[in-house]
């Protein structure tokens, strides 16, 4: 089957979504279909081999930019309207694409390309990983009018089902993960990243924000850590994938009575195959998040590091957010409150403290997450 996929973001990209991006596509691929990616003209500054920045299997997908106009880095374009008007040379560009360029099925996460797709007749897929605030009777018209739609958790589902979108055409699929990438991990020593030897490491690795500045709870983790601290927990927070301006995540561990380098490190974001060899380093991995009714934690997260985390075998100290549970349960993990550095502190220590009761739910997340791997989650999507 000849699949389209029309993302709307530049790709690639650094950032979560184009990962994502990218292993749906490598899926597709896997599973046999022809598998084209287009995205618009907006410039990314990451230059090289697209496949091995995301670390998918070679040429599995197309990849071809429409020429469009790239209002978000045109200076004399302001800035609140940057993104609409981007959208709007988009969408132009993509209906003069369609004419010519023909497909069995369209796939997008994002109802801001829907229009053109749905303009030509062919079946189309809409993957949610939010939900508009505004235009939401066009918007479900605009669901109603594909052959699927994906949410991934089921509040969202609830709330898509609420709106009046048809039960019929909702699947919930949570995101995947690459098991491959974690049966041969290449060993590195600690020494390299200047870590201690003998030390439990408690890890993080993901965005400090989400959404451009939504916090996603490192602040909660550093308190935390220095709650272990105070408690005579000999530990050391690796926190890695974050930007860290001004060092304002630095001063925030320094702030909870923790040491540079003698306590904790900040990472840069690293690669795709780096990821389980640092992975490997762990003793605990920690999902924190904060006390917060926004719909990215109460509605909308299916974070792809705690797929990661899992498919690692690692223990996991997890904030209880209702998303999270179409995932896992207390069996795999050690669930924390959100925005609690107290009880995230807690789960951390059971988990150093019951050694053993921790990697047999580790060991259980492992054989769950099976489930999760790409190429099944898309053929489940196919088949449904």
């Amino acid at each position: 089957m000849k699949i389209t996929y029309v993302t709307h973001t530049r790709f690639p990209t650094e950032k979560a979504h184009g990962h994502q991006v990218a292993q749906v596509c490598a899926a597709l691929g896997k599973l046999g279909h022809e598998v084209t990616l287009v995205h618009p003209t907006i410039w990314t500054g990451i230059e090289g081999d697209i496949w091995g920045y995301y670390n998918v299997v070679k040429q599995s997908f197309k990849v071809l930019r429409i020429k469009s106009f790239d209002a978000l880095s045109a200076w004399w374009v302001p800035g609140s309207l940057a993104f609409t008007v981007s959208m709007w040379s988009y969408r132009r560009a993509l209906r003069k694409f369609f004419k010519d360029h023909k497909a069995d099925l369209f796939y997008c996460r994002s109802w801001e390309v829907l229009d053109p797709m749905l303009a030509t007749g062919t079946r189309a897929i809409l993957e949610l990983h939010t939900l508009p605030r505004r235009g939401l009777r066009k918007f479900v018209k605009q669901c109603n009018a594909c052959w699927k739609v994906i949410c991934l958790t089921s509040p969202m589902r609830d709330e898509v089902l609420r709106l009046g979108v048809q039960p019929d055409k909702v699947i919930v699929e949570s995101d995947g993960v690459d098991l491959a990438r974690f049966s041969h991990v290449k060993r590195y020593t600690k020494e390299e990243w200047e870590l201690p030897a003998n030390i439990p490491i408690i890890g993080y690795v993901g965005s400090f924000v989400t959404q451009n500045n939504v916090e996603k709870g490192i602040g909660e983790l550093f308190e935390a850590l220095g709650v272990l601290k105070e408690r005579g927990r000999n530990v050391f927070g690796l926190i890695v994938g974050g930007v860290d301006r001004g060092n304002r995540y630095g001063k925030k561990g320094e702030s909870c009575g923790l040491i540079q380098l003698d306590n904790f490190q900040i990472r840069p974001q690293i690669s795709s195959e780096l990821m389980p060899s640092v992975l490997s380093w762990f003793d605990i991995c920690v999902y924190p998040a904060p006390r917060s009714s926004h719909p990215y934690f109460m509605r909308d997260t299916s974070p792809l590091k705690l797929f990661e985390y899992l498919a690692a075998g690692k223990p996991i100290a997890c904030a209880d957010l209702p998303p999270i549970r179409d995932i896992v349960d207390e069996t795999m993990v050690t669930f924390c409150e959100p925005g609690n550095p107290q009880s995230i502190a807690d789960a951390i220590e059971w988990a150093l403290s019951h050694s053993e009761e921790a990697q047999k739910k580790a060991q259980k997340g492992k054989e769950h997450v099976k489930r999760f791997d790409w190429k099944e989650r898309m053929k489940r999507i196919l088949e449904e």
